[in-house]
């Protein structure tokens, strides 16, 4: 954790690099946000299962995160980790993602992140449609044997929940079609990640939010090429 000697109120810049996984600093030197230090560009991230209500995640320690124009802001570490405030070292597992490059782990772990907000909907018992007729034209499932919900919470991206008795998938993409082979089979980040990554990204603005990326990597799967992140979701 990074420490800072007492002071009259200073603000701490977070610098807007390039979006590789290589710009940021290693994912565990907190912030103490609430301290004397004041840091610029920072940034409520909704709690998980807190789509639906705009619900942030508390918590006062903070961590550099980079968004899909390779900004960086600072975010509440308790998004990412649920021991944020006591060492951070057990990451959630919802939007970690791990890939080749730092554009697919975005998409991989924004895949997982919408999909599985809608499945905390469903557990909350709230209810979701189902998908569009026409998404299920050329897919290969039984659907006497499964259900396909649309997974969308305020937001248009194609997200789908296939429910079934002894399954429960998710999955989201810049189509139904990719969303559902995410859902299905545990598809990557695609043939264009980046191009991908900022659809989705623009396709969330309109709702008040933006993806963002932390890296939670270590400097041997970098050495091999690897990139691991974890995927939240900022409010306007």
């Amino acid at each position: 954790m990074l420490m800072y000697a007492p002071a009259a109120s200073r603000s701490v810049p977070c610098s807007s690099p390039e979006p590789t996984a290589r710009s940021l600093p290693p994912a565990r030197r907190l912030l103490d946000g609430g301290g004397t230090v004041t840091p610029l560009r920072r940034r409520a991230a909704l709690a998980l299962g807190g789509l639906p209500t705009r619900t942030p995640s508390p918590g006062e320690h903070l961590v550099t995160a980079l968004d899909t124009h390779g900004s960086a802001w600072w975010i509440p570490a308790a998004a990412v980790w649920s021991d944020a405030d006591i060492g951070a070292e057990h990451l959630r597992a919802t939007g970690l993602a791990t890939a080749r490059t730092w554009a697919a782990v975005t998409v991989a772990g924004l895949s997982d992140r919408l999909g599985w907000e809608a499945v905390l909907h469903i557990e909350a018992g709230g209810d979701l449609p189902a998908v569009p007729t026409d998404v299920l034209d050329d897919a290969d499932i039984d659907d006497s044997q499964v259900v396909v919900l649309d997974g969308r919470l305020d937001h248009t991206i194609p997200t789908v929940v296939v429910l079934g008795p002894d399954v429960t998938r998710w999955g989201a993409g810049a189509s139904w079609d990719r969303a559902l082979h995410r859902a299905l089979y545990g598809l990557p980040g695609g043939d264009d990640p980046v191009g991908e990554m900022r659809t989705l990204a623009a396709a969330l603005g309109p709702a008040g939010l933006r993806p963002v990326t932390v890296d939670v990597g270590s400097a041997r799967l970098r050495d091999h090429g690897i990139m691991r992140g974890s995927v939240q979701l900022l409010v306007a």
